[in-house]
């Protein structure tokens, strides 16, 4: 925290005030483990930079959906959009009211449409109650609590239990075999409606088993479908969730989203949404995040680098004139930074330490997208195929479906992508290859030519 040379602080890096001194001997009070204990610099050596998934400068935002979300689950009634230009962070900040709500006892359903899936209906809804199914039936949850959900299920849904099963593998383990052997109807004039009354269901035995209100969080809405949507109507405007008889008459159902600025118009399906939302006087939030400030940009140097905002204030304005403050710009510029040495751990100094000439005369292009496809290009041409077949599968893909598909195009697509991993384009976890971010699978998709994506596509 205090760097010296013979016991004397050295240069730029000196003390100017007892303010500063102030402020630092703060920080390392009110964060220790960020701003006071040393960091591990042989490790990060190997390792290279790494980011936490933490908010920055979006105290506000965060406050004003979780006042939307009490007043929601109070009876009010209340959906939030989180719009913004790309990279602004809009998922992160999803994810971290979410994990607010589940801290205080809530239940979160979390999908995801994705670009790819467009035609395929309910995909993000499905894969929502597919996680929260499969979260259930972990260790760290009491089997009561799925033979609850289950007898729940079945005792309002009958065998048509066997059509929501069909669409969300993990129900159908907790239902078990039998539930594809009960009598249903197979012939139904409007299976999509039939499936947005199920989906409805299930959210209120949800409810009702857990005792605990409902949130349905959707990311990526600019790429849903019209039948999620409609399902998303059903729920929001004509069902009456009540964890308890004492609640009944209280919609104990949140719901919040995702979409980039811009991209929803009034042809757009989710557009629908608010116009209901305006006809029968339920509230509709925006959140708009824009780019940060360069002082917000700083704080996000600071606490990656463990280093006192005063010690980072001069990088971090290298980097917001070049990234205009951009989040996703920022994070993937700095991990380019430390992998080509200008931006490095000291093993003398125990911190990281910086070329500020050379990165300000780096030539970088305006656009985000621009840099992450150039970032794609750089890597060797084996790890830069093999993301590009991930991106066929849309923002993620089980890695037993990479391994299977290591034999059938003869590449070693599970090895390549771990490459992809550490330099912090992709992320392993949950038996999946998932994309950082949506841009960077964007980026690898259209660095394909059309003819190899239609002969993946038809083929595998």
């Amino acid at each position: 925290m205090l760097d010296s040379n013979n016991g004397a602080l050295a240069g730029e890096d000196s003390y100017k005030s007892m303010a500063d001194v102030r402020d630092d001997l703060q920080l390392m009070l009110e964060k220790p483990k960020t701003f006071l204990y040393d960091q591990d610099m042989g490790k990060l050596s190997v390792t290279g930079l790494q980011f936490r998934d933490t908010v920055f400068g979006r105290n506000a935002e965060l406050s004003t959906i979780k006042e939307a979300y009490r007043r929601s689950i109070s009876g009010d009634g209340e959906l939030v959009l989180i719009s913004g230009p790309s990279g602004s962070g809009k998922s992160l900040l999803a994810s971290e009211f979410g994990r607010s709500v589940s801290a205080g006892g809530g239940i979160v359903l979390s999908g995801k449409f994705d670009q790819l899936h467009q035609g395929k209906p309910f995909s993000a809804l499905a894969s929502a109650f597919d996680f929260y199914c499969g979260n259930l039936m972990k260790e760290s949850c009491p089997p009561s609590s799925v033979k609850m959900l289950a007898s729940n299920v079945m005792a309002s849904l009958g065998g048509e239990a066997y059509h929501l099963a069909k669409i969300i593998p993990n129900l159908g383990i907790i239902l078990g075999p039998d539930v594809f052997n009960i009598s249903h109807d197979q012939v139904c004039d409007h299976p999509q409606e039939r499936l947005e009354y199920l989906l409805c269901q299930f959210v209120e035995v949800i409810s009702s088993s857990s005792g605990a209100p409902v949130t349905l969080f959707l990311d990526d809405l600019q790429w849903a479908d019209s039948a999620s949507i409609a399902a998303v109507n059903q729920l929001l405007f004509t069902t009456d969730f009540s964890s308890s008889s004492s609640l009944k008459g209280r919609k104990q159902f949140f719901f919040y989203g995702c979409c980039r600025e811009g991209a929803i118009d009034k042809t757009h399906p989710v557009w629908k949404v608010f116009l209901r939302a305006k006809l029968l006087g339920v509230k509709y939030t925006n959140v708009t995040l824009g780019c940060f400030e360069e002082e917000t940009l700083n704080t996000m140097v600071s606490e990656t680098l463990r280093l006192s905002p005063r010690l980072t204030r001069s990088l971090s304005s290298v980097i917001y004139h070049k990234t205009k403050g951009n989040p996703l710009f920022v994070s993937q510029l700095m991990l380019s930074l430390s992998k080509e040495g200008l931006l490095r751990p000291s093993l003398s100094r125990r911190r990281w330490e910086w070329d500020k000439e050379k990165i300000r005369n780096q030539k970088l292009p305006d656009d985000v997208a621009m840099f992450i496809t150039e970032s794609i290009q750089a890597l060797s041409a084996d790890v830069k195929s093999s993301i590009c077949v991930l991106s066929c599968f849309g923002a993620s893909a089980d890695i037993t479906v990479i391994k299977t598909l290591d034999g059938a195009l003869n590449k070693n697509l599970v090895d390549n992508l771990d490459v992809a991993v550490r330099e912090g384009l992709l992320d392993k976890a949950d038996d999946k290859y998932r994309f950082s971010h949506d841009r960077i699978q964007e980026a690898a998709y259209n660095m394909m030519e059309i003819l190899d994506r239609c002969h993946f596509h038809f083929f595998y």
